[in-house]
């Protein structure tokens, strides 16, 4: 698995598969408007990307650096993250305690909220684990424990400040406002109360 076979949902085996274009083109008028049609290509031996309508390429780090805003160092552990098999169909299969459940909900933290989010609870623990997708790809998990030291824990090497929930985040409608928050546990209670919070 790569990124780029992931966010472009590239399911065939061919080497060169055909793909939109995610930057901005332009008509001849200097009109903008994005690709319906394919006129790029991800080669997926080799994890590089070119558009011959716009001329923008690069390798794996470079369209990760350009798609999602970051530095490289990001990119690289991004791209490391994406280098797994874990997707949403494994962490479905997760389950999620009693204990955990009582404690999302004494926080403030709906049921439904919980479903969504998909919350589970690690093995041999009470935490409430926050699954990190990206385009369907398992991340990172951050476990939350309240009181405990540290009371935030993340899989070493995974990059820190990703979107949760990014995957839900990106089908919002873009004229709906985002709400900020510092922590996991905030982004669910705002989301319980409605907001569109990541």
């Amino acid at each position: 698995m790569s990124f780029l076979t992931e966010y472009f949902d590239i399911t065939s085996d061919k080497v060169e598969a055909a793909v939109c274009c995610p930057f901005t083109h332009y008509t001849s008028t200097g009109q903008p408007y994005y690709e319906t049609n394919p006129s790029a290509h991800v080669n997926t031996i080799e994890n590089l990307f070119h558009c011959k309508a716009c001329g923008e390429k690069g390798s794996e780090i470079t369209m990760i650096q350009k798609l999602l805003d970051c530095n490289v160092n990001t990119a690289k552990k991004i791209q490391k993250c994406f280098q797994t098999e874990e997707t949403i169909i494994e962490w479905s299969q997760e389950t999620l305690s009693e204990a955990s459940l009582y404690k999302a909900l004494n926080l403030g933290i709906s049921r439904e909220v919980v479903e969504q989010l998909n919350i589970k609870t690690p093995a041999y623990t009470d935490y409430l684990a926050f699954p990190v997708f990206m385009f369907g790809h398992l991340l990172d998990i951050r476990q939350y424990n309240p009181g405990g030291d540290p009371k935030i824990r993340s899989r070493q090497g995974c990059p820190s400040g990703l979107i949760i929930p990014f995957d839900d985040w990106i089908e919002t409608p873009k004229d709906r406002m985002t709400l900020i928050c510092a922590g996991e546990k905030d982004m669910m209670i705002a989301r319980s109360k409605g907001f569109n919070a990541i």
